[in-house]
């Protein structure tokens, strides 16, 4: 089960650049024991595996540093493919070179793998939230309106009501159920378009 943080991948890095002893905490407390399993069921000890997460972190630290630094990926993925080089390295360093070019590239193909995962994922949101526009911009009033008051505006179906000249709120809440409907309808025809 993956760990969950209160801070986004950006405001860890931006924590890590300023050096705030929070984030770094919490960089270790997410990645770490991750980092260590995968080193230990390689053959490596644990603090082989603390070892190089310290000089994986130095090196993100160095990176987040440099103003024009910018995640392509997850963090994890980041730090993860960091470490996992650096570890490769330490392996290549004590002669086991054969069993880290097999593995090495193994994990290439995971690395790239998850990489590609993350994009596409987040190109078929950036769809998604088109298509959802879309749909949206044809969904015409009073619709429109109504799952906006509701949806992001967060009011409730007594304000619905008056604002849209319902009798009272269940009538407004049935018209809702209607806009939505109307909106998947909307949105999965034009997906099967795309």
């Amino acid at each position: 089960m993956s760990k969950t943080s209160i801070y986004s991948d950006s405001e860890l890095i931006e924590g890590l650049s300023r050096n705030n002893s929070q984030a770094i905490r919490e960089i270790y407390r997410l990645y770490q024991s991750m980092l260590t399993k995968w080193i230990v069921t390689r053959g490596g000890a644990e603090n082989d595996a603390y070892d190089i997460f310290q000089e994986g972190l130095m090196v993100l630290y160095e990176k987040a540093q440099k103003p024009e630094f910018a995640l392509t990926c997850k963090l994890s993925t980041y730090l993860f493919a960091v470490c996992k080089r650096l570890w490769f390295k330490k392996l290549e360093s004590s002669s086991q070179v054969s069993f880290l070019q097999e593995m090495e590239d193994e994990e290439d193909n995971d690395m790239e793998a998850q990489y590609h995962d993350d994009v596409s994922h987040h190109l078929e949101k950036e769809v998604n939230f088109q298509l959802l526009e879309n749909a949206m911009s044809q969904l015409g009033e009073p619709c429109n309106g109504l799952l906006k008051a509701f949806y992001l505006e967060e009011k409730n179906m007594q304000d619905i009501a008056k604002q849209f000249g319902y009798t009272n709120a269940e009538n407004a809440k049935t018209q809702k159920y209607k806009c939505l409907n109307r909106l998947k309808k909307l949105f999965f025809s034009s997906r099967k378009t795309t």
